[in-house]
């Protein structure tokens, strides 16, 4: 793999904490990623935020095709110089873009080592996106919401919109040794996959989710006094993700 690990420390001047972002050193990490999305060569990959391109690198070994979508123009210019050969045989194409502003479309799928601050931002905007297989890093507590069961702490409005939409897998852990700047926690690498069938939702569903869970301790009945009887006595904690779509839409007014 090309060395991009190396100069890491030689670049410390781009290095920002907007957004606590930090960089993946190690190019192990980066090649199981790239090889975690299991998609064909000549695959049209969106690399959200390579940085300096250890990711990169390791997806254009798989011989996909990657669209890159990074926001800071040091590191563009950084990514145009060490990619150029790539770029002219049309491997890689570099976006100037933050990911949040930029455009959906269908890609085969996408992969990133993504900003903890935003990687909420990040995970409610991938149903835009048509895709076979998205590979992310992200920070490990945030990993455990994703998959998180009913009745635990970690589940939450984020738990239920995220497992709504995709199958989602932690596929391993990732000390915080393997990143420059050195984060204070560890991170996890996970997988996403859309569901088949694409869940239908009521119009105010994100909204009646939001209430529930800022009263997650209360029983629906307290919050909801129109709840079904079915419903009443329980918390929203305690409902798994597809048992809640019925519910909403019972309550919804405009469903």
């Amino acid at each position: 793999m090309r060395n991009t690990s190396s100069s890491l420390r030689n670049s410390e001047k781009l290095f920002s904490r907007k957004f606590g972002q930090v960089f993946l050193r190690n190019p192990g990490i980066a090649r199981f990623e790239a090889e975690s999305l299991e998609l064909s060569p000549g695959s049209t990959v969106i690399e959200i935020g390579p940085g300096k391109g250890i990711l990169t690198a390791a997806l254009l070994e798989q011989g996909y095709r990657v669209i890159a979508v990074e926001s800071d123009h040091r590191w563009v210019a950084e990514l145009m110089s060490l990619f150029s050969g790539e770029i002219e045989a049309g491997m890689l194409e570099i976006r100037k873009s933050d990911f949040l502003a930029f455009p959906p479309g269908e890609t085969d799928g996408l992969a990133g080592n993504i900003p903890y601050s935003i990687s909420s931002d990040i995970i409610f905007r991938l149903p835009l996106f048509h895709f076979k297989s998205a590979v992310l890093m992200v920070q490990e507590e945030f990993a455990y919401r994703l998959v998180a069961k009913p009745g635990t702490p970690q589940y939450s409005r984020l738990t239920v919109n995220a497992q709504l939409k995709f199958h989602i897998s932690i596929l391993r852990k990732v000390s915080r040794r393997s990143f420059y700047p050195m984060p204070r926690v560890d991170s996890a690498v996970i997988r996403i996959i859309p569901r088949e069938i694409p869940v239908k939702t009521s119009p105010n569903f994100d909204s009646i989710l939001s209430k529930f869970f800022s009263n997650r301790r209360k029983k629906i009945g307290t919050t909801f006094p129109n709840a079904p009887d079915e419903f009443r006595n329980k918390r929203v904690e305690e409902i798994g993700p597809d048992d809640l779509i019925p519910l909403i839409n019972q309550l919804d007014p405009d469903a």
